[in-house]
Formats: C-alpha cells, structure tokens, sequence
C-alpha cells in the first residue's frame, strides 16, 4: 500500500488509501482460474451470487451431480452461471485462501506481513452492474483488481477507478460500494480480521472470575433492589481495575505475540506420505511450505519441536539433524548427521507423517 511505515502509522485502521502496485497477480488468481473452478465441482457456499444486493436463488444457478453413488445437491452450474453474469448477476467465490492453493500463498505472505487474520473472496461482476448494495464491514478490505476496471464510492475518499493493478484500502465501518461500468470486472477482496487492544485486554480479564458472577435474580424488576445491583457492580468493577492496574504490559505483549499462529500450509504433504514405503537413504526432505518450526529443549533435556499447531517432542541426539533440516534446504535422509541409519529413516519417517517435511524429487 505504498509507504509501508507510512500507511502503517496515518492509514491502518484509520482512512481509507488508493494504491497501484504495478502488479497484475497474475500468480496469485486469473480469469481462467475462475473459469475452472466454477467448471469444476465447486459448492455452495464456496459460490454465491448476488444482484444490487440481495441473493439470487440458487435454483436457478445449481444443479445436482452423481458423486461416489450418491446424488449431491448445490453443484455449481456452469452454464446457469453464465446466464447469471449475462443477466446482471455478480459471482461470488468465497474462501479462496482455502480452496486455491496460490490464493492461500498469497494470504498467507500477507498475513505473516500483518499478524492479523486473512481471508480472500473473488467477486465477478458484469457490465453496468453492482453486486453489493453500499455497505459497511466489520472487519478491514483490501481490494485489489485483476481484470477490467471497478468505480467504487468509499466515505473519506471519494469517487475512485480500479484499474488492474490497484489496490484499496477501506478500514472497518467505512461505507462503500462499487460497481463497474463498460466491461466486466474481477477483484479479489482481501479481508483482514483486526486483533484489537479491546480483544487483548478481555483476553485478560478473562481470568478474574469475580466478573463471571451472575447479576442479582430479579435485578431488572419494578420492584428490584437498585442499590444492590448497584453494589456488586462497584465490586466488579474494582476487580476488573485491579487486574489492569496488575497487569504487565509486556507480559501482555508476549501472549498476544505467541497467540498469533501463522497459517499452515500443507502442500504436497499426502504425496509425501504415500510414497513413505519407498523412502530410503538416498531421498531427498525438505522443510514444508511455510513459517519453519522452532526448536526449543526442555528441562529434561528432550527436545521440543514447535510445528504451529501442536508439539512434538524428540530425544535430544536429534538436534544436529534437526538443525540442518531447519536450516530449510533440500537434504538427503542419509546425510542426517549424529544418526545411524535406522534412526535417520525413523526421525524422517515421523517429520513427514507429522507435516513438517515433504519429499523432494530434486535428489
């Protein structure tokens, strides 16, 4: 988005900006991508489709396919959707992050940029159309604009044209709406889901239990004791102020640091796993796609192996194997340095069953 400290300090969470980029992302999604997905076996609700705001039944855009023996409703029609878009209709692809895997590179770059959490929809609109009436969201957008070119009204910003390449920013509870014109449009939108200090500090206050005492029984009745209520609230309140005034600020810093995961990803993870039978010392591992583990010891001296989502633990004449496969470059099982033979094969066995590492063809 331009500056990058600048936009961090005058425009997150505060105004809207436009940005052209320079870039068609082109690698990340494309009119043929889309072509192939609503082409495929694509489902509600990863497709929607929208007019001037309201839905459009999907009767007329679904079907249902035989799958295994078995009839499968809400099957996307491709044809129906074309009659859709030729009639006005926007389609909308949502959760590309989970169902594209360039889609999912690209939230996941952008969420490790960021800290907070990132989802990506795709939104297909025709000429002359809008698929969204004017609207807040609750969380921040980042349009970007892939092919054809979108006229949004943003409050704080005006009239603006998106043209391939461009980039908007639009904060949470800023009012918008767009629509396009001559030619048909695809945009991703890229929402962001802001980690505010409010979240942090409820996560905090989560643990005096003092607040999770029920109000008085009948405290909203005529004949309700006022004073009462009145006084527990004094109480809870004097709770909640002394937990803040006891709370470190850095320690505070740190859980919210360590609570953020980044997204796993797992490509190539099941091909890995089938070919195990024939994993030898001459295979070939390689860290997988993604933010690499962290490796730590614990008090007992065994070695603790942060994966992101859960711990493995392993004995300690691991470590110089492990720090060679931390270093993320492409390794032969063999070459495992510290290990027999056998337990170079066990140690590679368990990594690639657990996520970590995937085979690599390149030896």
């Amino acid at each position: 988005m331009g500056d990058a400290e600048h936009f961090a300090r005058h425009r997150w969470g505060r105004a809207p900006q436009l940005h052209a980029t320079g870039d068609d992302f082109a690698d990340v999604l494309t009119l043929a991508e889309v072509d192939r997905l609503l082409s495929s076996t694509a489902r509600r609700p990863e497709v929607r489709v929208m007019r001037s705001g309201a839905p459009v039944d999907a009767a007329s855009w679904c079907t249902t396919v035989r799958l295994g023996g078995r009839q499968v409703p809400d099957v996307v029609d491709p044809v129906a959707i074309g009659r859709a878009l030729d009639d006005g209709a926007t389609v909308v692809l949502q959760s590309l992050h989970r169902t594209v895997p360039a889609v999912g590179r690209f939230a996941s770059a952008l969420e490790a940029e960021v800290s907070h959490p990132v989802q990506v929809n795709a939104y297909l609109t025709p000429p002359g159309a809008a698929g969204l009436a004017p609207h807040a969201d609750g969380h921040d957008v980042i349009a970007v604009q892939l092919h054809g070119t979108k006229a949004w009204k943003v409050d704080g910003l005006g009239d603006v044209a998106l043209q391939p390449g461009d980039a908007l920013y639009v904060p949470a509870g800023t009012r918008h709406a767009a629509e396009t014109a001559e030619r048909s449009s695809l945009h991703l939108t890229i929402g962001i889901i802001r980690i505010t200090y409010r979240a942090a500090i409820q996560r905090h206050l989560a643990g005096t239990t003092d607040l999770d005492a029920p109000l008085p029984i009948g405290y909203a009745a005529d004949a309700a004791d006022v004073a009462e209520l009145a006084a527990g609230l004094a109480g809870a309140i004097g709770s909640a102020a002394t937990a803040l005034s006891d709370a470190d600020p850095a320690a505070l810093a740190d859980v919210e640091h360590r609570r953020r995961r980044p997204r796993l990803r797992h490509e190539g993870h099941v091909a890995s796993v089938v070919a195990l039978d024939e994993l030898g010392p001459g295979s070939c591992v390689r860290l997988r796609t993604g933010p690499p583990p962290t490796l730590t010891t614990d008090d007992d001296g065994r070695l603790r192996l942060d994966v992101g989502d859960r711990v493995l633990h392993l004995p300690a004449v691991a470590q110089p194997a492990l720090d060679v496969l931390l270093e993320g470059g492409v390794v032969a099982v063999g070459d495992l340095p510290d290990l027999d033979e056998a337990s170079r094969l066990v140690l590679a066995r368990r990594l690639v069953r657990e996520g970590v590492l995937v085979l690599d063809a390149s030896c």
